[in-house]
């Protein structure tokens, strides 16, 4: 692949245009799904191809194929060349314009132990057999559904600017569910997926088996749960419910694209706008998002992202006030911005590059706190473990998010498990209610692998990570009734 970037750096420099690049991409990815003893899904399956952008007269043009040979690189970016011409045409008065990025000759691989691909599917198969063999056991289990996903890119992308960039990503997940009914009742509880950017040795370590048993007697125990109290009151969160809070009530609403106006059709715009840049109180003084696309084994840590700008770290809130955002070199540019934030990700060699969430994650407190101690200062309120049912308005303002296993907190202690809450707010006033997190023993590198947007829609995958965090006075109802 790399031969091929070569030459079409050679002959897109001959063009008369302002910039193109290319992305030649090898996709590998396996999944398996089994719902309760019986082998559902066991695909394995690869895709190649190459994706050319060419940038003329302050237009974009863009085209791709599944063929990979010098003929085929030169007839598609003919073909993005006559887009990006036809684009110019009716642009208006705007001009897409690039920050500016150095040069990059570099490789980066996933560091892995174990490759994903390597191990067995008898292998994989039984131990998803054995998972929901555990589950079923249980009384009261009636339906078992459990996966596994991994994925592996490879990329090589070139730019007339003289950039040549080769990536490897792994990507490992696993999860399951169970299903109880009884007491007029329905419900379920998930070990939730945990994807990283790691090999397959991630999936060893996650104990998927051996914690089967417990998720599905806790899913028999919310049958017979109460449902809560209805009103205002203080939560306790965990990393993982925490992860999609933070995804749709800070990612989604921090991507300049989105900000700018540039995405409205998928999922909305933005209330975060320039204006409110270094003096808008996004949170309390003790919320600090960094995102860190260089963070180990993180989502959106690929070296580079699929423009060619090197993966950074930055603050987006600091000491609860909105800094900065997401970018790409386009959006960047409209903002005077001297460098793009490298959020710029395309799901496929056939899809365009768009603004992204990074890896963005809800910082840990520097004093030494545990999530019992959160709870202890808890008069009346409620503990939530993983992710349910969300909404969240086009604006990224009001919102409600459910969970996966609610407790009673009751002057400062545990107390009998809920089912059916949801919380409800609005982004700002959520987020200044936070007073305590607990220290970085307890943070976790939760995410998500199938982050849509964009129209046509993709799907990207990034890092949302969090401590166990306290909110105060949060209005808390009842999911149904």
């Amino acid at each position: 692949m790399k031969e091929l970037a070569l030459y079409f750096q050679d002959i897109a420099r001959r063009e008369s245009i302002e910039y193109a690049d290319i992305r030649i991409g090898h996709y590998r990815t396996q999944f398996l799904f089994l719902q309760d003893l019986s082998p559902k899904a066991i695909n394995d399956f690869e895709r190649m191809g190459l994706g050319i952008r060419v940038l003329y007269d302050g237009a974009w043009g863009f085209a791709s194929s599944t063929k990979i040979e010098k003929g085929e690189i030169e007839r598609v970016l003919k073909k993005a060349i006559e887009i990006a011409k036809a684009s110019s045409i009716v642009r208006g008065d705007y001009r897409v314009k690039l920050a500016q990025e150095p040069v990059h000759m570099d490789k980066y691989v996933v560091p892995i132990e174990i490759d994903p691909f390597e191990v067995p599917i008898n292998e994989k198969i039984n131990l998803l057999y054995g998972i929901n063999d555990e589950m079923l056991k249980v009384k009261g289990i009636v339906k078992t559904y459990s996966y596994m996903e991994l994925r592996r890119r490879d990329q090589t992308f070139a730019s007339t600017e003289g950039s040549l960039i080769e990536t490897t990503i792994f990507t490992s997940n696993a999860g399951y569910t169970a299903y109880a009914v009884g007491n007029n009742d329905t419900q379920s509880r998930s070990f939730q997926d945990y994807p990283l950017n790691k090999g397959y040795e991630h999936i060893r370590s996650l104990k998927l088996k051996e914690n089967a048993e417990r998720i599905a007697n806790e899913a028999v125990m919310k049958l017979y749960a109460a449902e809560p109290d209805e009103g205002n009151m203080d939560l306790v969160l965990d990393p993982s419910n925490l992860s999609l809070t933070i995804h749709e009530s800070v990612g989604h609403p921090t991507e300049l694209d989105r900000v700018l106006g540039y995405e409205a059709n998928y999922a909305g715009r933005s209330f975060a706008t320039p204006e409110k840049l270094g003096n808008f109180k996004y949170g309390s003084s003790i919320v600090n998002f960094v995102a860190d696309n260089t963070l180990p084994s993180g989502l959106a840590t690929t070296g580079f992202d699929d423009e060619g700008v090197e993966c950074q770290k930055w603050y987006i809130i600091k000491d609860g006030i909105l800094v900065d955002y997401s970018s790409t070199r386009e959006v960047a540019a409209i903002l005077g911005f001297p460098r793009s934030r490298g959020s710029a990700r395309a799901d496929s060699f056939s899809s365009f590059p768009i603004n992204r969430i990074p890896n963005l994650c809800l910082m840990p407190g520097d004093e030494s706190k545990t999530p019992e101690e959160l709870i202890s200062d808890v008069r009346r309120g409620v503990y939530i473990e993983g992710r349910g049912s969300y909404s969240i308005d086009q604006m990224r303002l009001n919102f409600q998010f459910g969970g996966d296993l609610f407790y009673e907190i009751k002057d400062g202690k545990k107390g009998r498990m809920l089912k059916n809450v949801i919380y409800q707010s609005i982004t700002p006033q959520f987020w200044n209610s936070l007073d305590g997190v607990t220290d970085k023993r307890f943070w976790e590198p939760r995410g998500f692998l199938t982050c849509g947007k964009g129209e046509p829609s993709q799907s990207a995958q990034m890092t949302n990570g969090a401590p166990y965090a306290r909110f105060r006075n949060v209005k808390v109802g009842r999911g149904r009734r």
